[in-house]
């Protein structure tokens, strides 16, 4: 009796285990709504220096966060709101560093990677822009349209997001489909690198837009000024995608900022 107790205990133990780590929250670097600024801090000879000091600011809300770099110099912002940011960076005995339009998008891993000099904490280094980087922390394959490029682009009758897809590699032209009354919000079909017109799963503010009747069209199209910005991944995505063999489709609507907006036709 005592022996198969024991033999019982182990699995149990191993259970538990699981359901622990399960229960554990994890720093992700990408979620389907937000976005992450993730980089190397390093002093002029290319040494790692931890215990930098690293502060990230939203220009559109004026919304603050703060990081410290680890042992090897890393530092991480996960699930930062879509906008464009400014990262400053301090650590004593080094000049400040600061890079101004730092550009977030949603479901996106941004790096951003900084050097410091010797020299006055009071004196700053600032960087207005750098040139875009080749995508290495993840694996993902996607496309971002922004709301500029959504509203200035001549889109069919319809103005509906959707014709855009056209321009995006692996898609097949979107078409109409079926009647108004059984798709009133007039969403197209489209294939997306040979698969099914039903493989493709579409978000709205991380409400998955899927018509249950009719699966190969979304429930609902939002207008194009409400609208800004669109991220199409179709290669590679993540787990936190799901239901998506095609393509998987995050739009994200505007929302407030400190700056006044409007529009009027």
């Amino acid at each position: 009796m005592i022996a198969r107790t024991r033999r019982r205990t182990v699995p149990l133990l191993c259970l538990g285990v699981l359901v622990l780590m399960a229960l554990v929250p994890r720093d992700t670097t990408a979620q389907v709504l937000y976005g992450s600024v993730v980089g190397d801090v390093k002093d002029a000879t290319g040494g790692a220096l931890p215990g930098a000091t690293l502060v990230i600011t939203s220009t559109d809300r004026g919304l603050s966060r703060e990081a410290v770099t680890d042992a090897g110099g890393h530092f991480t912002f996960s699930n930062l709101p879509a906008g464009v940011y400014s990262l400053k960076a301090r650590q004593q005995g080094f000049k400040g560093f600061e890079q101004k339009e730092v550009t977030v998008t949603i479901n996106a891993v941004i790096r951003v990677d900084v050097t410091l000099e010797v020299g006055n904490i009071g004196e700053t280094v600032t960087v207005n822009a750098e040139a875009p980087q080749l995508q290495t922390d993840t694996a993902e394959v996607h496309d971002t349209l922004v709301a500029q490029e959504l509203v200035n682009a001549p889109v069919p009758l319809g103005r509906n997001y959707q014709q855009m897809y056209r321009m995006l590699p692996g898609f097949a032209p979107p078409a109409n489909s079926h009647s108004i009354p059984s798709n009133p919000s007039r969403s197209l079909e489209f294939t997306v690198n040979g698969t099914s017109d039903d493989q493709n799963n579409t978000r709205i503010d991380g409400v998955s837009a899927y018509n249950v009747q009719l699966p190969h069209v979304t429930s609902y199209v939002p207008t194009l000024e409400a609208i800004e910005e669109v991220n199409v991944v179709t290669s590679s995505m993540g787990a936190e995608q799901g239901l998506a063999g095609g393509a998987a489709i995050n739009v994200r609507t505007k929302s407030g900022s400190n700056a006044f907006h409007g529009e009027a036709r």
